[in-house]
């Protein structure tokens, strides 16, 4: 038996050397053929795309081909042609203007038999084409032989590359008196193209590349301009300012027929932001064309340059041709050879796959003797290796036991303690509450005091001069303050409980008209240049009118602080309207706020004034205010200097339970979102605190 295991084993061997010796041959041969199947779908795939760019090249251009042709033989050209007084051009140009609107053309014009331009779409702008003399160009010269003339170029007055068709204008049939020309501009298509997956390249009879969709591409020398056609081309501006650098070429050639060409071109030295800032670049006849770029990798077979920059990045294209005779110009199509060359690879896998996966069949079938020859040795061996994998498997079984034993007891310790620190927590958070309570109450009672004792000595003086009203609108507004005391001192029930809240719609300007009136009579702010501004027609929130008036009160009162020290004290209130809110900006020409200084901002006793001067709980109380009626409140800094805080209050009300957690934040602290309600600032100075 073991002499049979070896014969089998050895066969098998045998039969598995041919086969895998075979392998790389038939991977060959797999490639190739499926290679060859390729480039025959690439060739007439790529035909069928050509002639559907090329149709829709051919389409642009004959969208205003019957324009010059049908303009020819109009009554009022042919009169200007033969009369050329200025009513009869004046007349021209609007007609023409008003045509060139409904056609999108990009200029039409009418230029005598000495090619001067007597009537234009332009007539009316800076780059108007009347009275220059175009003559020198192709297109009239076409025209002028008898001819409808196709060119494209960049414009002599707007530098704006478009194609140019004219014809003859002959009044009595035979004499040629000038001739009609419509500018059209391909920009649009050029866009379109670029936005496609495809590779798409035209070039004219130069050989430059005029269209392509990728603008890197766009007026390079593709043919080899001779040195002795260059300067002339250059100095005639047909393509601009554009040096006409030569294609990044580094191997093959473009091809000249239908045939398939292999080339390889190598990468621009622009970015990948420069070019989607070209994709984007749209030309403008009433403005120049953007400055061209340097251009231009140079058009050699090497890797690297004599001055030893490295070798630029290099793309391997499959190119297909088509010539458009008409113009003169020809096509290519490029595709990236790169996903040719995946596709023979993975057919070159597949096929060595398959041809591994019958080898293994194969190796199998022989495997198969051996295997019964040795099924009685491999079951012994087999149960002698389950049973020493069930003792490690015991072993482990019983490792683990204890292990999960160990982190019970030391989860339930932690259990123990984590119940015991949330006690303690819990002990802390009312400790730091009736903290928070006392010292708010200080602070809001803090501002009617002063209020009430400005209008008590004014009130005084009032008398003293006999100033009854004034002295009885005095007594009457420290009546309502002592109001509002009590008010403040009744909402101390909201840091343990949120009672129902009195919200009802209140005019936002009133209020905050109020507020600046308090704030200057009281001469608490020290600043009198307070511009409010507001839409005409601002439609009421859902709020507590007095603690509304209160909020507006402590943020002119924090701009106010930030002035100090300024030579001209600002502050400027605006309040917009915006679909479902009404957006009120407290803004001031003030030092700013620092950076660091904006996430605690809103935080309970953060103040960056001196000692005993604000405990730091307003803007901490304006937020759970404003977050009680549902809006928001945030701060950055302008650019120009200062601050502005941002508040945002909703037309319709919020639920009692949210309100209830928002005025809860009022002492405790706002739980925010600083990713929302901040920005990146610029500014080194600080104005938190009230």
């Amino acid at each position: 038996m073991l002499g049979t295991s070896v014969s089998v084993k050895r066969t098998s061997r045998i039969v598995l050397c041919v086969l895998l010796a075979l392998l790389p041959i038939t991977v060959w041969m797999v490639t190739e053929f499926w290679r060859e199947t390729k480039l025959v779908d690439i060739t007439e795939d790529g035909r069928n795309k050509l002639e559907l760019y090329r149709s829709n090249l051919q389409g642009a251009i004959k969208e205003h081909e019957y324009l010059p042709i049908t303009l020819a033989s109009d009554k009022r050209i042919l009169d200007l042609a033969l009369f050329a007084d200025p009513a009869n051009a004046a007349a021209v140009n609007v007609y023409l203007e008003k045509l060139a609107a409904d056609s999108g053309a990009s200029d039409i014009y009418f230029m005598d038999q000495n090619g001067t331009t007597i009537a234009a779409s332009n007539w009316n702008s800076q780059a108007s084409f009347i009275g220059r003399n175009f003559s020198f160009r192709p297109y009239f010269q076409q025209a002028q032989a008898g001819l409808t003339g196709h060119y494209f170029a960049f414009g002599i007055t707007s530098n704006v590359p478009g194609y140019y068709i004219s014809h003859p204008v002959r009044p009595d049939g035979t004499t040629f008196e000038g001739a009609v020309v419509v500018k059209t501009h391909l920009e649009t298509l050029v866009q379109r193209w670029a936005r496609g997956s495809e590779s798409v390249l035209v070039t004219d009879e130069n050989g430059i590349v005029i269209i392509a969709s990728h603008p890197e591409w766009r007026f390079r020398d593709l043919g080899g301009l001779a040195a002795k056609d260059r300067p002339r081309i250059i100095a005639s501006r047909k393509y601009g300012d554009y040096p006409l650098a030569p294609m990044p070429l580094l191997s093959g050639h473009w091809p000249s027929d239908d045939d398939l060409g292999v080339l390889s071109l190598g990468g621009t030295p622009r970015s990948a932001g420069e070019r989607n800032t070209d994709r984007g670049t749209n030309w403008n006849a009433d403005h120049n064309a953007p400055a061209p770029r340097a251009r231009g990798v140079a058009n050699t077979p090497s890797g690297d340059s004599a001055s030893g920059k490295p070798e630029p990045a290099r793309t391997t294209y499959l190119v297909t041709g088509s010539t458009l005779p008409v113009q003169g110009w020809r096509m290519y199509l490029l595709t990236d050879k790169s996903s040719l060359d995946r596709s023979v690879i993975s057919a070159g896998l597949m096929g060595g796959a398959a041809h591994i996966i019958f080898t293994g069949l194969v190796f199998i079938i022989l495997q198969r003797r051996r295997a019964m020859l040795e099924q009685l040795e491999i079951r012994d061996w087999s149960q002698r290796e389950l049973e020493r994998q069930v003792r490690l498997r015991t072993a482990d079984l019983m490792s683990t036991n204890l292990r999960l034993a160990q982190e019970i007891t030391e989860r339930s310790r932690t259990e123990d303690a984590l119940r015991s620190a949330q006690a303690e927590l819990v002990q802390t958070s009312k400790l730091a509450a009736l903290g928070q309570m006392s010292a708010g109450i200080a602070h809001e009672i803090n501002q009617p005091l002063t209020a009430i004792r400005s209008y008590a000595e004014n009130a005084l003086k009032f008398i003293a001069r006999g100033n009854e009203e004034t002295a009885t609108r005095n007594l009457q507004r420290i009546s309502e303050l002592t109001d509002r005391m009590g008010r403040i001192t009744n909402n101390l029930k909201t840091f343990s409980r949120r009672p129902e809240q009195d919200n009802h719609p209140v005019d936002v300007p009133k209020q905050v008209q109020t507020a600046i009136d308090l704030v200057l009579e009281t001469g608490r702010a020290g600043v009198t240049d307070i511009a409010l501004s507001h839409d005409e027609h601002v439609r009421p929130v859902i709020a507590e009118a007095n603690q509304l008036t209160q909020v507006f009160i402590n943020l002119i009162n924090n701009a106010a602080d930030a002035c100090q020290n300024i030579s001209d004290p600002k502050i400027e209130i605006s309040i917009t309207e915006r679909e479902d809110r009404v957006l009120v900006k407290v803004n001031d020409n003030g030092h700013g706020i620092l950076p660091e200084n904006l996430p605690k901002l809103f935080d309970p006793f953060f103040t960056t004034k001196p000692f005993g001067d604000g405990l730091g709980l307003g803007l901490s109380i304006c937020y759970g205010i404003i977050r009680s009626f549902g809006g928001t409140i945030r701060a950055e800094n302008r650019p120009n200097g200062g601050s502005s805080f941002i508040i945002e209050l909703r037309h319709e009300g919020i639920g009692e339970d949210t309100a209830e957690n928002s005025l809860s934040t009022a002492i405790a602290g706002p739980d925010r979102n600083f990713g929302q309600t901040t920005t990146v600032l610029n500014m080194h100075s600080d104005q938190a605190d009230l």
